[in-house]
């Protein structure tokens, strides 16, 4: 299955069945459970034959992150792969966490992900442990690696849904996590999503699903994002970004392209 197929099915399943048709969404689940293994293995396959350069950034998460698809433009010098996979759960992460990100020995992990498990009625307690259990996992083989755990989004969907509280919780409780490590950097970025007098910005969300960004939001979360992702590079010991905004010219004057 593409990507896109993907998307759609996983984004009806995650955030329109379980209101309207419960009996449904069990069913959902139940396919869901059956065919993500074959999807984890063909986007695996997929990343094996686009693999990005080592100690780079490689991003993870759900739709959220997979459909931000100028990350690796506007990111750089900073090498950055996009591995995020629309309707992916936090244990998805997990489950994938060595092809999609150890394999690859990043410097810096980006982390967007929560949304569809509070969708499907995961509590924040879950949510947040995921995200503990994928940091720990992560360092045991790569112990010096950061990770920037973007927060949760409350979107228009998010919210109609009742599901904002939740999280809330879910983003309280990562903060706490990042505090506690020194390796991990929270961003919080639901501010840039609303007006001074906290009501949404309805033109940061895409109209038929009112979850999905628009491009006017990553325009906006782009610029948030590299003020906090060079700082991170800088702690993780990375090239400077001097060196790494010459490397295009010192390849092309005959020196070894090499992270």
């Amino acid at each position: 299955p593409s990507k896109g197929s993907w998307f759609g099915w996983r984004i009806a399943l995650n955030h329109t069945l379980p209101d309207k048709f419960p009996v449904a969404h069990m069913a959902g689940n139940f396919l869901q459970n059956l065919v993500m293994p074959t999807v984890m293995v063909v986007n695996r396959m997929q990343m094996a034959l686009d693999a990005p350069e080592k100690y780079g950034v490689v991003a993870v998460g759900c739709e959220l992150m997979q459909w931000y698809t100028t990350i690796e433009e506007e990111m750089l010098p900073i090498p950055v792969a996009n591995h995020a996979l629309a309707g992916s759960s936090s244990q998805d992460l997990i489950n994938g966490i060595f092809y999609q990100v150890i394999d690859h020995e990043p410097r810096v992990v980006l982390y967007m992900c929560g949304c569809n498990d509070i969708h499907r009625g995961l509590s924040a307690g879950i949510v947040a442990d995921s995200f503990s259990q994928f940091c720990s996992k992560l360092h045991e083989s790569l112990e010096d690696t950061q990770v920037i755990y973007i927060n949760n989004i409350c979107t228009p969907l998010m919210e109609s849904s009742g599901k904002a509280d939740v999280l809330e919780d879910v983003n309280s409780r990562c903060r706490k996590i990042c505090d506690e490590d020194p390796r991990l950097t929270y961003m919080d970025v639901n501010s840039l999503f609303m007006y001074s007098d906290g009501t949404q910005r309805k033109d940061m969300f895409q109209f038929f699903d009112n979850h999905n960004l628009t491009s006017l939001a990553y325009s906006e979360f782009s610029r948030a994002l590299n003020h906090i992702l060079k700082k991170t590079w800088d702690k993780a010991g990375g090239e400077t970004m001097e060196h790494l905004a010459n490397r295009d010219d010192e390849e092309v004057a005959g020196g070894e392209k090499e992270l």
